[in-house]
């Protein structure tokens, strides 16, 4: 990122370049822990944390970038960008500071205390993670001080659960994972940031075991067809949308 280059990619009209001034971020944390450890397999936890960051670095984007505006910040380099054409240009770049605070919980823990030998197997696991940042020292195309801006790629909210069956022969799991939506690239103004959205995958998987060595087992992953999606200022105004289906695997495993 400190490398003092220009590049362009012609057939997609982009231009990256390195960022000579660029300083190291450096940071200030506190994190206070709880833990409560069962009798049984599990733990329960919870904590709170703060963090400041100083000359945190994000990922600055001007897609409508000029040959008149390459002159202007390259002066003397050959001018990569023709006369009439928006480009887009990236570069990493430092803000001043960033305060992120925020809690986690989490739980994990073997449901043996239920009645019958059905029920006891059966297992969950939970986390939640909540993150709240506030940058400065990031201006507009005008060079007032943007105050809407939040640590880039840091989602406020994660969550993550599964419910599990196992017994000697066969075990069972489903798993959830929610990912809230998340700034990734900052540009001249509100409009101009670009997000990542919010994501949900629903993933299962089973295996049973045949006498002491083998084992048959199944896999589903993405089973909500969750799309990679990417848009412009409000998720209303999509720039990229892609679809991987869900995907499944059945194999055979050998175990010494």
């Amino acid at each position: 990122s400190i490398a003092p280059y220009v590049q362009s990619i012609v057939d997609d009209g982009q231009v990256f370049a390195g960022y000579p001034s660029l300083k190291a971020t450096y940071t200030w944390y506190f994190d206070l822990m709880a833990e409560k450890y069962f009798k049984s397999v599990g733990i329960l936890s919870g904590g709170v944390y703060y963090k400041n960051l100083k000359n945190f670095i994000y990922k600055y984007s001007n897609r409508n970038y000029t040959s008149s505006d390459f002159a202007r910040d390259f002066p003397g380099s050959t001018n990569l960008i023709p006369d009439g054409e928006n480009w887009r240009f990236v570069q990493d770049r430092n803000g001043e500071s960033v305060d992120v605070y925020g809690f986690e919980v989490a739980i994990q823990r073997q449901l043996d205390f239920l009645p019958g030998k059905f029920l006891k197997g059966f297992g969950v696991y939970a986390n939640y993670t909540y993150t709240k940042s506030k940058a400065k020292g990031i201006a507009d195309g005008d060079g007032n001080p943007r105050n809407d801006i939040t640590l880039p790629q840091t989602a406020p909210h994660m969550l993550n659960g599964s419910l599990s069956w196992e017994n000697q022969r066969f075990s069972a799991r489903v798993s959830a994972n929610y990912t809230a939506a998340y700034i990734d690239e900052i540009g001249e103004e509100a409009f101009y940031d670009f997000y990542y959205d919010k994501q949900f995958f629903l993933d299962a998987n089973a295996s049973y075991k045949f006498g002491k060595y083998l084992r048959v087992f199944v896999e589903a992953n993405n089973l909500t067809n969750q799309s990679l999606r990417y848009y412009q200022g409000a998720s209303n105004r999509p720039m990229q949308n892609e679809f991987y289906k869900p995907r499944y695997n059945l194999g055979l495993k050998f175990d010494l």
